[in-house]
């Protein structure tokens, strides 16, 4: 099967003050890298070679990263539409022969490989139905699209965001011991949790 992932980086980041996308974080025995790196050798370290960035606000500063890591962009104009008009553009845009498509919030950046073994690990074995990660009974990202239902994704009037439009699908959760799943970084104080975070390193 053939994976594809969009990495939604359009977002205006007026609580934090700054791009979230191109927030670093540190690592360990390693210097830091952005969020959006971290993203990218995720999904490279998964085998998911096919990843498309979701640009809108701060466009030219998150295409030029996304760029230099060798990423697919593509461009939301209607930013202030909110994230579901990012997820639009993104699955527009996404190669047509993917299997499923990952869609992550760049201001998750910490999910480990782990969660991602098990969800594609899931849809080999039945893909009949959205896939959601979910640590102790609670759903984060990323959720694993079967790409049969793109179509009714998108035509989803945008109320309530994917949330909605995903609870319309058939779905699945997915257990993983990974609470970075429930991790986002909106505010200063959550990007400062976050930092700490990233220097524990990913589950096992």
């Amino acid at each position: 099967m053939k994976f594809c992932a969009l990495i939604l980086a359009g977002g205006r980041s007026a609580r934090m003050g700054k791009v979230k996308p191109l927030l670093p974080l540190p690592r360990k025995n390693a210097g830091p890298r952005s969020a959006l790196a971290t993203l990218a050798c995720l999904y490279s370290s998964a085998g998911v070679r096919d990843v498309l960035v979701v640009s809108g606000f701060h466009a030219e500063a998150v295409e030029g990263a996304a760029r230099a890591l060798s990423l697919a962009v593509a461009r939301n104009l209607r930013p202030e539409r909110g994230m579901f008009s990012s997820v639009r553009v993104g699955l527009e845009a996404a190669p047509a022969d993917c299997d499923g498509i990952f869609v992550h919030p760049a201001d998750v950046p910490l999910v480990g490989g782990h969660t991602l073994k098990l969800l594609i690990e899931a849809a080999s074995e039945n893909f009949d139905a959205v896939l959601i990660p979910c640590h102790k009974g609670r759903p984060g990202h990323p959720p694993l699209l079967p790409a049969v239902f793109r179509e009714a994704v998108l035509e989803h009037a945008g109320g309530g965001g994917l949330r909605a439009a995903l609870a319309g699908l058939p779905g699945r959760e997915v257990d993983t011991p990974d609470p970075f799943i429930l991790e986002d970084m909106d505010r200063p104080e959550d990007y400062r949790r976050i930092e700490r975070l990233a220097r524990i390193g990913s589950v096992p």
